[in-house]
């Protein structure tokens, strides 16, 4: 949540001063590419982080890296409770953060299961960012935010906890999917 405040803060910042930036800042194809970067980062590291969740051993679900940290089942789960949240943000819905799926103690397929039911939910909202749904405002806590900066919050967060993940992977003896297809270099 501090990363989601830290990032309005500085979109606000720079709203500010968007009218002293050059023209080419407000180009329409500009902001189409914006927002197909999004989407195009988000297919990548949702793809990513699926694989790596089907790949893991159901064995392996219960791995923790050390006694302080969440075990890959968790790590999984969290990562679905959070795009659960961040896309419902997007959506206009404004839900408050839950963690059930971190939280089940499910098993592989149920966790797996999770996982792309809320990428199939981002991938509704993904699929019909355009420039003016990237700048739109969507209620967020007792404020509002860009929905394509709660987007792009997801995209970090999903990454963020890919690293995770491609550590678990690799100190069990697996390889990460991203390395697999060679975009892990």
């Amino acid at each position: 949540m501090q990363m989601l405040a830290l990032t309005l803060a500085a979109c606000a910042a720079i709203a500010g001063g968007a009218s002293a930036q050059s023209p080419a800042a407000a180009d329409p194809g500009h902001l189409a590419r914006f927002s197909r970067a999004i989407k195009t980062r988000y297919d990548t590291i949702a793809r990513d982080i699926v694989d790596a969740a089907e790949a893991m051993p159901e064995s392996e679900y219960g791995f923790r890296a050390t006694a302080q940290v969440r075990t890959f089942a968790e790590i999984v789960g969290h990562i679905a409770d959070s795009q659960n949240f961040f896309c419902g943000v997007a959506r206009g819905g404004n839900p408050e953060y839950a963690d059930p799926i971190e939280r089940s103690g499910g098993t592989k397929a149920a966790i797996v299961k999770a996982l792309k039911e809320s990428v199939a939910a981002c991938d509704a909202i993904y699929g019909t960012i355009d420039p003016a749904g990237a700048l739109a405002l969507v209620p967020s806590g007792k404020g509002d935010a860009l929905r394509g900066m709660v987007l792009l919050d997801n995209v970090s967060h999903d990454n963020e906890h890919y690293g995770n993940i491609v550590t678990y992977l690799r100190l069990k003896g697996h390889v990460p999917p991203s390395t697999a297809r060679g975009s892990d270099k």
